[in-house]
């Protein structure tokens, strides 16, 4: 039963994204900001498994376990890079998601090109062509690690492993949109977080204990394999260079669009501390999950000609057939979760940036906007899956090359953007041609070993500091007034209330609290993540008690 087994279990979830895309449909066509942003309607928890999910593809089920195989304990430097991530909830996304209200932007280059008040379109294109470069590299790097799961799991060939999850993925993606990506990768993160935290402690079990998997990669590598600094049980200049690799890659959370569009797509900024919360719990168990996969697959399985390979050999060799099949399942998601979400994005972009907003000035309809964004959701992933059949790289240096390059195009300027009045459209352009640039040349002529997206990043935002100071910045009425609303401040010094805010105060006023005791009443208060203080703007009272 087993291979038939897992290929039934398999096939059922893929059938269950198919069905979930089409009941998305229904809610997704209804306009652009449904369709891009779920109608800016998701609660924390599917927002928050959502952005986990579509961060760690298969870079977290083959990748990441690859590099563990392969390098030790020193991989585990790749889960403090992590740490990036709850930065931007906790100090950039209720920034991002103000500002993305007050300029009505629904994708990363329309919140861009409203800020700098770019009508030459010069930011659109440049934003065009970079997500669609690096996220098609991006999502190859998913089809191929879709290609090694089915070869090494369900003994199919790898050409049908990439073909058949390809399009699947493409499929629910064009038809459910923001909603049906989300709701997906809600569930994907769920089971990836099942399975980072049983197959590590199966694998180890099986091994015998933690002690004991030290004593065998000891034999079997040298001590070296468990020392953390690559190699060495001291820090050296090459350790410190490959550490500073490995936290680097945590910058293209600051910028990768699909992980930008979520803060955009927040119900309220209320919402991000519970957000943060659960984000930190939930890379906890991925990250150090794969990299004990890694380590423990190494002394169960050594030898392996592609490291790569050890997820799903630990999967099918350790596990009963059904729950095999819900871990393959759990892999599928990593790498699903990412395709959905860079598809998206990018032919959003097309669709919304290209075909409405520069071929014909913003007055192109919603459903034909949304009719255009699915086509190129086809076209793209179609590419994508040819270049996946003839794979040029590793999925963990596809997957990390082309998360620089967003990176490095979009972090920058939007970072600056939120925090700097003075930022010029001169210098965020030339900061979104400089860090893409600088990632190319540095990935295939590196002048020294470390990774691209570092060095990169650094070069991006000198760029637009330096342009900017000898170019004139935004200076009219309407910027200065959307500059005045976004940094406005209550008496709390709190950002003042947007629509979206006191639309949760009123949804809150319409409660019946005469039904509920004060108990409930203040349990409500919490799960709304609401103080006294934070819900008006001047009162005595709410300053004592704040």
């Amino acid at each position: 039963m087993g291979g038939t087994g897992i290929l039934i279990i398999v096939i059922l979830y893929l059938v269950f994204l198919l069905g979930l895309g089409m009941w998305s449909a229904r809610l997704s066509s209804k306009g652009s900001s449904e369709y891009f942003l779920g109608g800016r309607n998701l609660g924390p928890w599917v927002l928050s498994m959502s952005e986990k999910a579509s961060e760690s593809s298969g870079f977290m089920t083959v990748g990441l376990p690859g590099e563990a195989y392969s390098t030790g304990m020193s991989a585990a430097w790749n889960a403090v890079s992590s740490v990036f991530s709850i930065f931007n909830w906790l100090f950039f996304a209720k920034r991002i998601r103000r500002l993305s209200e007050l300029q009505n932007s629904i994708t990363v280059p329309d919140f861009l090109s409203a800020r700098f008040k770019d009508d030459t379109h010069v930011m659109r294109w440049v934003s065009i062509v970079v997500m669609t470069v690096f996220m098609t590299v991006y999502v190859t790097a998913q089809f191929v690690a879709f290609g090694v799961l089915f070869e090494v799991v369900l003994g199919v060939s790898f050409s049908t492993g990439v073909i058949v999850g390809g399009i699947v993925t493409i499929i629910y993606t064009m038809m459910g949109g923001f909603l049906a990506v989300s709701l997906t990768d809600f569930i994907q993160g769920l089971l990836m977080a099942f399975a980072f935290f049983v197959l590590p402690i199966l694998g180890i079990i099986e091994i015998g204990g933690f002690t004991e998997m030290g004593y065998q990669l000891s034999d079997m590598m040298g001590e070296e394999f468990l020392a953390p600094f690559f190699g060495n049980s001291a820090l050296t200049v090459a350790g410190l260079i490959a550490i500073i690799s490995y936290l680097f890659i945590g910058i293209g959370f600051n910028g990768s669009p699909h992980v930008l569009v979520r803060y955009m797509a927040l119900r309220n900024t209320r919402d991000v501390k519970r957000i943060a919360l659960i984000g930190i719990v939930w890379m906890m168990i991925a990250y150090y999950g794969a990299v004990l996969i890694g380590m423990s697959g190494l002394a169960l399985f050594p030898g392996i000609e592609n490291p790569e390979h050890i997820f799903p050999t630990m999967t099918v060799e350790l596990l009963p057939w059904w729950l095999a099949g819900v871990i393959v399942a759990a892999a599928l998601s990593a790498m699903m979760s990412s395709i959905d979400s860079m598809l998206l994005i990018a032919s959003s972009t097309i669709a919304e940036d290209m075909w409405n907003k520069i071929f014909n000035k913003g007055e192109l309809r919603e459903d034909k906007t949304i009719l255009i964004s699915r086509i190129a959701t086809a076209v793209l992933g179609a590419f994508a899956i040819i270049i996946a059949l003839n794979p040029l790289d590793s999925v963990f240096w596809l997957a990390v090359f082309a998360w620089a390059g967003l990176a490095t195009c979009f972090g920058p300027p939007i970072i600056l953007s939120i925090f700097w009045k003075g930022v010029t459209k001169v210098g965020a352009i030339t900061g979104m041609i400089v860090g893409p640039v600088v990632t190319v040349i540095w990935y295939f002529w590196p002048p020294v070993d470390i990774y691209e997206g570092g060095p990169a990043f650094i070069a991006a935002l000198a760029a637009i500091v330096v342009v900017s100071l000898f170019t004139r910045p935004p200076e009219d009425d309407d910027f200065d007034k959307l500059w005045d609303d976004f940094t406005e401040k209550n008496e709390l010094g709190r950002f003042s209330f947007l629509p979206s805010d006191e639309q949760v105060i009123e949804n809150l006023k319409a409660s019946n609290l005469d039904n509920k005791t004060e108990k409930e009443i203040i349990m409500d208060l919490i799960d709304r993540d609401y103080k006294s203080a934070g819900t008006f703007r001047t009162t005595g009272t709410a300053e004592t008690n704040g």
